[in-house]
């Protein structure tokens, strides 16, 4: 009996952190079957992001990153000629994280200097922003958070309209996935 609880007590260990880290979040973005007619997987783009491809892809947020106790992440990306649509989803240890990340994107995009870039919030998840051009033609970002998760959708001539679409459905997964 006792052998059977030690052995028990290892699996859960060993498995802890499988399950702490929640859902397939691969499942969560955005898929190749939402995207409108003509786009194809970038797969150099597509696939799990751990924190040591973050730390090495954006050297400036890894403070941000560490402070925010990222777990994982998964992006996808889609490109149709110059036309591009990336969906991205992160997971943190708590709901702290994720507000630490969007305020830190928001204070990025805030300090870009991008020309005719627009913010405002959104009603998406828990707290949302859009940025984008004033018509949506060129540059649409959605990001937000949602429990222990921070996610974003952003494109490029695609159209507010749709990308606006595309982050509502990858939010309806997330809070089918996390309740």
């Amino acid at each position: 009996m006792r052998l059977v609880l030690v052995a028990a007590t290892a699996a859960l260990v060993l498995c802890l952190p499988a399950v702490a880290a929640g859902p397939d979040l691969g499942k969560l973005v955005v898929r190749a079957s939402d995207v409108p007619k003509g786009f194809v997987v970038v797969p150099d783009e597509t696939g799990p992001r751990s924190n040591e491809q973050e730390w090495r892809d954006e050297p400036d947020a890894r403070r941000v990153l560490q402070r925010a106790q990222r777990l994982t992440g998964y992006e996808a990306r889609f490109e149709r000629g110059a036309d591009d649509i990336t969906s991205r989803v992160d997971l943190f240890r708590s709901t702290a994280g994720p507000r630490i990340v969007l305020d830190y994107f928001d204070l990025e995009m805030r300090k870009s200097g991008i020309r005719g870039l627009g913010r405002s919030r959104l009603a998406i998840g828990d707290e949302g922003w859009l940025f984008g051009d004033r018509e949506g033609r060129y540059l649409t970002i959605v990001v937000w958070r949602e429990g222990r998760v921070f996610s974003g959708v952003a494109s490029g001539g695609v159209g507010r309209t749709r990308t606006l679409a595309l982050a509502r459905l990858q939010q309806r997964r997330i809070a089918a996935a996390f309740g």
